[in-house]
């Protein structure tokens, strides 16, 4: 008996995307840092890299970012060190007005 084309390309798909989650091995990582209140730009505020257990080509080759919550980019990664750094000055007045704990 001959399958039909249709058939026969479901359970490869199948087989592909498992075959892809599973050898893939990335995932994403959440990670908290606190930052001194109006720390200068370039401040340095950790590295990532180091963190998650990984080399900085590692970072680089799973391509790490960083994403913001607002509409500003108050951080910057270095990808290929791991290197978090201020990018610019934050004011937590502007961030959370009056409400406590400013997060």
């Amino acid at each position: 008996m001959k399958l039909r084309k249709s058939e026969e390309q479901v359970p490869r798909r199948a087989v592909a995307l498992i075959l892809v989650l599973c050898v893939s091995g990335m995932r994403a990582e959440t990670a908290r840092y606190s930052v001194p209140e109006e720390a200068e730009r370039g401040s340095f505020v950790a590295n990532i890299a180091k963190d998650l257990g990984l080399t900085g080509e590692e970072l680089l080759a799973r391509q790490a970012r960083l994403v913001p919550e607002g509409e500003k980019q108050y951080l910057q990664l270095n990808r290929h060190t791991g290197d978090l750094v201020v990018r610019q000055q934050m004011d937590r007045e502007e961030l959370c007005g009056q409400s406590e704990p400013c997060l």
